[in-house]
């Protein structure tokens, strides 16, 4: 069978103004995972993320970490959704300040999870909310999110000869594929969103009759006393 090594983004610049860009620390965080793979002699066939700048990046980082260079597929399927724009709206429809992220996020979070209740139940749907740029005022839908995530995962059926195929995605991306896989309701699927750290490892087994889950949120890279500081969320 092949392999699906789903990784998500290292850490980006959670409160700047631009989002879509890894810190210093992101940067690290892929490369050391990079370093992992070619210390384990894992190379990979093919290698996608979405169109997001930070999960370039990190494709990028972790092939430079392993000594490959293999152009990157770009498949807009496993882009994050718009939590700017979800939490924007949502605060909008409950008449509540947007929560800052001060004291690491934790009120920010608490409050991403009652917003992704509400999408998932088709409240937010037909609401919009000026918002200042670049982010649209628009949100796609919770079908359209879990039906671009299935048709992406998809994209990846196996060939007739085995491969490993890296993917850099988002938590919410991710976490939608894993519920997909495994059957799992909208709490479960919040529940592994917000559990995903930065360039933490969903590992699949796959072939043209679908997924097995191996490993979920694994860091093995990070998991060493000298690196426990690198292990994010955001």
């Amino acid at each position: 069978m092949s392999q699906l090594f789903l990784v998500r983004h290292g850490q980006a610049s959670f409160g700047a103004t631009n989002y879509d860009q890894l810190s210093d620390l992101g940067y690290q965080q892929a490369r050391w995972l990079g370093e992992h793979f070619g210390g384990l002699d894992i190379k990979f066939d093919r290698v996608v993320a979405g169109s997001l700048a930070r999960q370039q990046q990190t494709a990028q980082e972790i092939q430079s970490g392993i000594g490959q260079s293999l152009p990157i597929d770009i498949d807009p399927g496993f882009n994050e959704f718009d939590f700017h724009t979800l939490t924007r709206i949502y605060c909008h429809s409950c008449n509540i300040e947007l929560p800052g992220t001060s004291d690491g996020g934790r009120l920010f979070f608490q409050m991403l999870r009652k917003a992704m209740v509400a999408w998932s139940q088709d409240e937010l749907y037909a609401q919009t909310v000026p918002v200042q740029q670049p982010y649209p005022a628009a949100l796609e839908t919770w079908d359209e999110f879990y039906q671009r995530v299935h048709s992406a995962m998809q994209s990846l059926s196996a060939p007739d000869d085995e491969q490993n195929v890296l993917v850099v995605s988002s938590g919410g991306a991710m976490a939608m594929a894993v519920s997909q896989i495994l059957g799992c309701g909208v709490d479960t699927l919040i529940n592994l969103n917000l559990q995903t750290r930065n360039t933490g490892i969903h590992h699949f087994y796959f072939n043209q009759r679908g997924f097995q889950l191996a490993a979920f949120n694994n860091q093995p890279h990070l998991q060493r006393k000298d690196r426990l500081h690198a292990l994010t969320y955001t």
